[in-house]
Parts: structure tokens; C-alpha cells; sequence
């Protein structure tokens, strides 16, 4: 049975895998894709995939509002779906995972974000938890839950909370076999890792008439601002369009305030640090290097039209020798476009900057 279209992502990939699969089942010489035994794996999974829809995602931001007093930004069905899209569209040679790997790849994403039902802090360690109170539901032996769960895992947090190491994607479970099937839990970790960090667009903020709280109030902002992504062969593509207002004033972060453009740099140069960190573990599978950003502020009288030459726009990507410092915006930005080559700067150095320009223009 088809259960998917070309615009389900990797769902669909493993559905035409599936299909191929059994269509050669009896053909020597072809290597093996999916483990023996285990009766239709494209069914056991749309099985899953419909009981995580109807029962879990939709738990989550309930789950962590309960728990923090806090609203999070969309992380249920439709932030999964993202992160499938996504997935997909950053790899390089998808011939390169097997279905099997896809399939596990699958599940793992949708495991990656279940565990904020219990609380946003260390939510990544919660999936153990949550894979254990699915019994039956989950179509998994003890071997599967384990690699699934330290995939899902590395997506985020932290190895020892004591020393901050963020390295998690190496704790993931080493390269193994499966009814001799290759399966590589560290590749697959930083593909389910980076398709995640650039699945945070506008689609996640959809909470009208609803008062964000202050501490969550960028993040929402952040999502608002963020049309979808889009991936085109090397390159990520960000607009962003900032309401009138968000230059003239800081909103809330955690404890803090902050300017929703200092926000946006700041995201951007953590983009570029999870791009090269999980590039390390993808084994070239990741297929983007640079990141094409523009950001416009809209007209204070309109929804929709921007303020014309008040915007910036840069490109960012990996390039240069590996430096031991490297890690803010600036060192991953390109040259400009002319015969200088001269390394761009930004147009605004920060929030301040951008506000301060704005009523320069405006003669204030």
C-alpha cells in the first residue's frame, strides 16, 4: 500500500525503498536493504508514525507547559514533518543510507523532540523514558531501542551537564549490523542533528490570540520572522522579515532581553557551529556549506511590505583552515561579490545599531 507522496520527505524515500525492496526479493547478486523476518517494515512504521501523530506530538508543548510554566515553540506533527523534509533535502547521495538506516533515521526524529512532555531542561534524556512506556506501541526489538535512542540523543544537550560538552553526537552507538545490514548510528545522529537546528521557521509560532510569556517571547519572534527554508544544493537560504516594532525594543529571553536582529545573528553563527560540528560525523552525506542570509524589516504600516535599503543581507560558509577560536558570525563570513575580495562585514553590528539607524532615517 502507498501511504506517501514525493512531498512526505524521507517518508516517501523509504516507501520507494520498501517497494523496491520486495520487487527484488528473489533476485541474487542485489544487496539486502531491509532485515529478514520482520514482516513489512514500510507498514510497521506508518503504524508508528500515525500512533506518535495522534497520541504524543500533540502532547508535547502541553507537557512542558505543565511542567515549566512555559510556551515553547511548536515542537509536535508539523515541526516532525519539517525535520523530514529537511532531512531529505541536506543529503548529498541518498543512495549512500540503506532503507533500514532510513527507517531507523525515521523513528529517531520522531523520538527527537517527545521527551519536553516531561520538561524542556535535558528533554533528550527523556526519550529513554518515553520508548520504555510505549511497550507494545513501538515496533522495535531491544537492539533497535537502542540505537534509536542514542541517535534521537545526540540532537541536543549535553554529554556531562558538569563539564558543558556538547559533543554528543560521538556518544552516539557505533557503526554495527543488523541481520547484516550496515548501520551507522553517528551519520545518521548528524543528519536528524542539523535538519533539526534549520527546521525553526514560521510554521512553528502559530499560537493566536494565545500570550506568549515573556521568557519565550524571541524564540516565538525568531520563528515568525523565518520564512521556510529553502535548500539549494550546497546552500541554505534564511529570509528573514522583522516587524517595525522588534527594532525599536528588546523582548524576552530566558531572564534576559534582547534585540529579535542580535537574536537572529546569534542563530545564524549557531547554524554555522552545528553545520561544520555535524558535517564531522556525516561522513559527506551533509551537503551544505554556506548560508545565504537576508534580512528585511517590515513597513511599520503594513503586514507584509519591508522598509526598502533598510535591510542587510550575507553569506556565510565554511571556509579557511579549521581555527580553534572560530565560532562567532563574523568568521564564517564570505567576501563580498566584486573584484576586491574583500571579506564582507555586516551592515549593522547589532540590535542597537539597526534601531539607531532606523531613526537616523526617520530624523528622529
Amino acid at each position: 500500500m502507498n501511504y506517501y507522496s514525493p512531498m512526505d520527505g524521507l517518508n516517501y524515500i523509504l516507501q520507494c525503498r520498501w517497494e523496491a525492496a520486495l520487487s527484488t526479493a528473489n533476485a541474487s547478486g542485489i544487496e539486502r536493504e531491509f532485515p529478514n523476518g520482520k514482516g513489512s517494515i514500510l507498514d510497521l512504521y506508518h503504524k508508528f508514525e500515525e500512533e506518535m501523530n495522534l497520541n504524543w506530538h500533540p502532547n508535547v508543548n502541553l507537557g512542558a507547559a505543565v511542567s515549566d510554566h512555559q510556551l515553547l515553540t511548536d515542537h509536535g506533527v508539523e515541526h516532525v514533518k519539517s525535520v523530514i523534509s529537511h532531512a531529505k533535502d541536506i543529503l548529498s547521495d541518498m543512495k549512500r543510507l540503506n532503507g533500514y538506516e532510513i527507517y531507523l533515521l525515521l523513528v529517531s526524529i520522531h523520538f527527537h523532540d517527545v521527551g519536553n512532555i516531561y520538561g524542556r531542561e535535558q528533554h533528550e534524556q527523556q526519550i529513554a523514558k518515553i520508548i520504555d512506556e510505549m511497550g507494545n506501541a513501538l515496533p522495535l526489538d531491544t537492539s533497535e531501542k537502542e540505537i534509536v535512542t542514542s541517535i534521537a540523543t545526540a540532537h541536543g544537550g549535553f554529554v556531562d551537564e558538569h563539564t558543558r560538552n556538547k559533543d554528543t553526537i560521538r556518544q552516539a552507538s557505533s557503526d554495527t549490523y543488523y541481520d547484516g545490514i550496515s548501520i551507522h548510528p553517528k551519520v545518521l545522529a548528524s543528519i536528524l542533528r542539523f535538519a533539526d537546528e534549520i527546521s525553526d521557521d514560521l510554521n512553528r509560532s502559530n499560537f493566536n490570540g494565545i500570550a506568549i510569556p515573556h521568557q519565550n517571547e524571541v524564540y516565538h519572534q525568531y520563528s515568525k520572522a523565518l520564512t521556510p527554508v529553502s535548500i539549494l544544493g550546497d546552500t541554505i537560504r534564511f529570509k528573514f522579515r522583522i516587524p517595525y516594532d522588534l527594532t525599536q525594543k528588546k523582548i524576552g529571553k530566558g531572564n534576559e532581553e534582547v534585540f529579535l536582529y542580535d537574536e537572529i545573528l546569534e542563530r545564524m553563527s549557531k547554524c554555522m557551529r552545528e553545520l561544520e560540528y555535524c558535517r564531522k560525523y556525516a561522513n559527506g552525506l551533509i551537503r551544505p556549506t554556506t548560508l545565504d542570509v537576508s534580512i528585511d524589516v517590515l513597513n511599520p504600516k503594513s503586514s507584509f511590505q519591508i522598509i526598502r535599503g533598510m535591510g542587510d543581507a550575507f553569506r556565510l560558509t565554511l571556509h579557511g583552515y579549521p581555527n580553534k577560536n572560530t565560532s562567532g558570525l563574523t568568521d564564517y563570513l564570505d567576501m563580498d561579490d566584486d573584484s576586491t575580495g574583500s571579506i564582507k562585514s555586516l551592515k549593522y553590528e547589532n540590535g542597537e545599531s539597526l534601531c539607531s539607524a532606523i531613526k537616523e532615517k526617520e530624523g528622529k
